[in-house]
């Protein structure tokens, strides 16, 4: 094996360096070929209402949140005719003028000055192209820049005199230059486009095979659907067209809003009690804000920018109460520990990127976006985990219910001990000559006996208690007939739950065997039935001679205790207690949870 393992690397080493070989001489060619865009700076001042000026440079604090600016200087580096200057302009309106003369004006500012409201078809993140003339350091240059929005991005003035690139009239060249800024984050929007697809699909399994994991994989793939839609849409290129510029913008901050709703819902999975209670009616805000703010869009009243503002202090707010939730959650024990630490994680990467923590003019959403893929990460590993396990646990509840069934039909067998058809046979035999009468009613009786015993070797469900009674009254009638001095007590309250068939019986055959059968005569075996808040009980009591608790261990010579237990916890989820007292009686004590029950128990599914 380790042979050919060697021998295949052999083979594939060569064709692996031809590959890499070919990449980098395309790589370099492409490189050499390529001009690189010029990056230019502006030297000169800047002032807010063409009065007062200060001295411009890169760390001026120019907000775009402050009203219109006026920047003007020369440039430090000569535009030969015909060259395209790149300006980025992140919501903003830009004009310039050259040596006092409008040379350039972009859609949004001019909408502006004609007092027109704007599209959305005007508004975005997007670069301005100018064909400029030739233009020398001595010539003056004046940027006018405004914010058309309420709100916006403070730095959006100084990242548009940061991103001044001269190029040829080819827009490959700029395209290529923000590669490396853009590529690595639309390469895992579409991988996380890819993942989403799958986690839908896999939801959609889920519900054809009734799997209990179809909500968390449902609100997964759709929350990271919307995560690689933010991180797709959500970058800095070149578009031409007003239609691809709205669905960029559109797109980005819609798939923004629905990705961290539905990690909210996702975090409300996580959480328990009170606490969920709580995260339930905040993400029921949540939900109606973000249809608020859609439909105040949809009607034109507002462009959907102008209410990012809005959104954000709304949601500083819900990030805040749930990630509190998840702490206060935390301080319990519980099964979700590691998923709250990742929504609490993801809610302070929010708060962070609102805060404006490691935003820059490339890319926006840094903090939620490496947080967000860090988490996916995370959640795949578990999801792999839990299916392993899962599958592990489907092997053995296969295996349980194969002891199941099998302790169920050693159980039913064990019922019909030959000693006691003997016994009854002979019973009936005396009674014919002496008394046919009760002859024919035990003959009767043993046929119900016999008849209930193998109708439940074929049923693997539990049955009502109310039928179990029925058997039992079976076999205590024939017993009665053989001992008529003893007594057969009921006092059932409720017969209206689930339990495994023929398990009261047994323990009344255990009561008159060993109970009842070392006293010189009479005796009473009492079974009773009770309900309380949480679970039902069925008692079956009497006052024999009693014994040592380590009696039903011997499988051999005795009803098969064991087995009764194992079907009552594995079907059920009951329990079977046996106490008794040499020479006071026995009590057995079956316990059936309600929650349980009332899913109709394991088997019954």
């Amino acid at each position: 094996m380790k042979k050919r393992c060697i021998s295949l690397l052999a083979m594939l080493f060569p064709i692996i360096m031809a590959i890499i070989c070919l990449w980098l001489v395309i790589v370099n060619n492409n490189q050499s070929m390529m001009a690189v865009p010029l990056p230019i700076d502006l030297i000169g001042e800047y002032s807010y209402d063409g009065e007062k000026w200060y001295p411009y440079n890169e760390n001026c604090e120019i907000s775009a949140l402050d009203g219109d600016v006026i920047v003007k200087g020369h440039l430090n580096e000569d535009i030969l005719e015909g060259a395209i200057l790149n300006v980025y302009s992140n919501h903003i309106g830009i004009s310039m003028y050259v040596n006092g003369e409008l040379f350039y004006i972009d859609t949004q500012l001019e909408i502006k000055n004609y007092g027109i409201d704007l599209m959305p078809s005007m508004c975005g993140k997007r670069w301005e192209q100018m064909l400029c003339p030739m233009i020398t350091t001595e010539d003056e240059i004046e940027f006018h820049f405004s914010n058309c929005h309420k709100h916006g991005n403070k730095n959006a003035y100084k990242e548009a005199l940061s991103s001044l690139f001269i190029t040829p009239q080819d827009n490959s060249i700029l395209e290529v230059y923000l590669k490396p800024y853009i590529k690595p984050f639309q390469m895992v929007g579409y991988a996380l486009l890819i993942v989403a697809i799958m986690l839908l699909g896999a939801a959609i399994s889920a519900v054809i095979f009734k799997s209990s994991m179809i909500n968390r994989l449902f609100k997964v793939g759709i929350a990271t659907l919307f995560a690689s839609g933010y991180m797709i849409f959500d970058i800095m290129m070149i578009y031409f067209k007003d239609e691809l510029l709205v669905v960029k913008t559109y797109g980005a901050q819609l798939s923004l809003m629905l990705a961290v709703y539905f990690i909210g819902m996702m975090v409300c999975d996580a959480l328990e009690d009170k606490y969920k209670k709580v995260a339930g009616i905040v993400m029921s805000s949540s939900g109606m804000i973000n249809l608020l703010i859609m439909v105040i869009v949809t009607s034109g009243k507002m462009l959907l920018y102008d209410t990012l503002f809005f959104w954000e202090v709304v949601q500083c707010i819900i990030s805040i109460v749930l990630i509190t939730l998840c702490i206060l959650q935390l301080k319990r024990k519980i099964k979700h520990r590691i998923e709250l630490m990742i929504y609490i994680c993801i809610h302070i990467s929010i708060l962070g990127d609102i805060a404006g923590v490691g935003s820059g003019m490339y890319q926006s959403g840094m903090c939620f976006k490496t947080v967000y893929v860090i988490m996916l990460i995370v959640f795949l590993f578990y999801g792999i985990k839990q299916v392993f396990l899962d599958h592990q646990a489907s092997i053995k509840n296969k295996k349980l219910k194969e002891e199941l069934e099998q302790s169920r039909i050693a159980v039913m067998l064990s019922q019909i001990q030959p000693h006691f058809i003997y016994n009854t046979l002979g019973t009936i035999g005396e009674f014919c000559e002496e008394e046919p009468q009760k002859a024919a009613d035990l003959v009767q009786k043993f046929s119900l006996y016999l008849r209930g015993n193998f109708t439940e070797l074929d049923n693997p469900r539990p049955i009502r208690v109310s039928k179990e009674i029925e058997y039992v009254k079976h076999y205590a009638d024939i017993e009665q007939i053989r001992f008529p001095d003893m007594k057969v007590e009921y006092d059932i309250q409720n017969e209206n739950f689930l339990i495994p068939a023929l398990t009261i019986q047994p323990l009344v055959e255990n009561a008159i065997k060993h109970g009842l059968m070392g006293l010189e005569s009479g005796g009473t075996v009492t079974i009773s039935s009770q309900e309380f808040d949480n679970y039902y009980e069925i008692c079956v009591k009497d006052n024999g001679v009693g014994f040592e608790d380590s009696v039903f261990e011997d499988g051999k010579k005795h009803v098969g205790i064991k087995n009764i237990r194992k079907r009552i916890e594995g079907m059920c989820g009951g329990t079977l207690t046996i106490d008794s007292v040499i020479g006071k009686g026995t009590i057995a004590v079956i316990k059936i949870p309600k929650e349980e029950n009332e899913s109709d128990c394991v088997s019954s599914r």
